[in-house]
């Protein structure tokens, strides 16, 4: 394996030498990941010098591997004739996707330049939504009839031009309905005899174009396969989905949960550009920064209430209740939204998400509450000796108590949203991921300094 500082540094190092036979010589030993790797820290001139150098097999599998914000730099700096050389050298999945993120006109004008078989092929990936089995799938298979032998398909095989990894073999009817698949070590250790019908598999895994990318990922990972069919409304076979496409479905969705549950999008990641990335993440902060006023108006109306010295004790605890309840609903979110993205059976119904992790927030709840109210009683007479020498300005007991009623009910309010928007989100067609997101963190905080206050009004005046 590679050390792959050790390639960078040898690449720049014949970069900046300007020696195109040192340069040749490197990347001719290259492998197309290491340099995809490389190009995320190159600048626009030095990719292109070494695109140009890369014979174009090469060149368009380091295109594939780019991160789509260092891919769109690359494929701004090309032109149409060189742009139609890489796109001529994928599979046409791959080059749907370098595709989507150019203009129509730019599409129709490389489509123009490769042959008409592959540009056929990639523009009807391209009518396809990206995040959809039709989006995703790859158009080559190899299928053949149901009375056709070993042999027969053997030969189909042969005459295949297939860019991918090839692992099985579709039997359809004379209406291109899927009615079998045979696993290609089972074609190669049958006898050129045997007919196709007899060692297949007669309930192949088979998803709508239609069909949500992630759900695609669950179905293939539920039946433990390496690719899936894919057929059109009318059931007729149009594709097929390879585990490649798998884990970088997998990967992507991922990547998204992270992004959404940590407060910003996949958008960002789509340029290189810090303003527009900042300004995706503003999106989210904004409203959580106007969202936290609640906080402040709550605070702020429940002052005159309390005497200066009480509510200067009480409000010392808002943030460590407010935090707790935070983190715990972001706890339970995560474990459901974790169970929707993996299809878990269990975790997709409610009650039986409300019953396990119901259970944990009421055993979490007063035992973080108890906790919470020893820490009171033991930090808070020590903080007003310093402060106030030993005359003490307010009931530590209510404080204590305050607080901890306070913790006990922000976890439980907390826990029960943190069940609830999940499962609200995804019914109303919103990425659940977004429950667990500074949005609703922002929520949580502000429930739970209400909470606190009006208990502290009740206890502790």
């Amino acid at each position: 394996m590679p050390d792959d500082h050790s390639f960078h540094d040898r690449l720049v190092a014949a970069l900046k030498g300007e020696n195109e036979a040192v340069l040749a010589e490197l990347l001719a030993g290259a492998r197309a990941g290491d340099l995809a790797e490389s190009f995320d820290i190159l600048d626009d001139e030095e990719r292109s010098q070494i695109l140009f150098t890369l014979p174009p097999r090469t060149a368009a599998e380091v295109v594939v591997m780019l991160d789509e914000a260092v891919r769109g730099d690359v494929v701004d700096e090309l032109d149409t004739e060189s742009l139609s050389e890489l796109v001529s050298e994928m599979s046409p999945d791959d080059a749907a996707d370098v595709l989507s993120e150019l203009s129509e006109n730019e599409v129709g004008e490389i489509l123009g330049h490769i042959v008409a078989e592959q540009s056929e092929k990639i523009e009807g990936l391209l009518h396809y939504d990206e995040e959809t089995a039709g989006g995703i799938m790859t158009p080559d298979v190899v299928a053949v009839l149901a009375g056709a032998t070993v042999a027969d398909a053997v030969e189909s095989v042969r005459g295949a031009t297939i860019n991918e990894e090839l692992h099985e073999i579709y039997i359809v009817d004379e209406a291109r309905k899927v009615i079998g698949v045979v696993p290609l070590r089972r074609l190669v250790t049958s006898s050129q005899a045997t007919l196709l019908v007899d060692i297949c598999d007669s309930d192949p895994v088979v998803v709508s174009v239609d069909d949500d990318q992630e759900t695609v990922v669950q179905i293939i990972r539920k039946y433990d396969v390496s690719e899936a069919a894919v057929v059109d409304k009318d059931q007729k076979l149009v594709g097929r989905i390879t585990h490649d496409d798998l884990l970088d479905v997998a990967d992507e969705e991922a990547e998204e949960d992270l992004l959404r549950m940590a407060g910003t999008d996949a958008a960002e990641l789509e340029t290189s550009s810090v303003f527009r990335a900042a300004w995706v993440r503003g999106t989210w902060l904004i409203p959580c920064m106007f969202g936290m006023l609640g906080s402040a108006v709550v605070l702020k109306m429940s002052e005159p209430k309390f005497s200066i010295d009480l509510f200067a004790a009480l409000i010392l605890f808002v943030p460590m209740i407010g935090a707790t309840g935070g983190n715990s609903g972001i706890q339970i979110t995560t474990v459901i939204v974790r169970g929707f993205a993996t299809g878990d059976l269990g975790s997709t119904k409610f009650l039986r998400a409300l019953m396990r992790e119901g259970r944990i927030a009421l055993a979490l709840a007063p035992a973080c509450g108890i906790l919470a109210w020893v820490v009171v009683s033991l930090f808070f007479p020590v903080f007003e000796q310093v402060n106030a020498g030993s005359q003490s300005l307010v009931d530590t007991s209510r404080v204590a108590d305050a607080v901890g009623l306070g913790m006990t009910a922000a976890i439980l309010v907390a826990g029960g949203l943190g069940i609830l928007l999940p499962f609200s989100f995804r019914r109303a067609g919103v990425d659940p991921a977004i429950a667990s997101g500074p949005l609703v963190t922002t929520l949580n905080d502000v429930i739970s300094v209400t909470i606190y206050m009006s208990l502290s009004l009740a206890i502790a005046t």
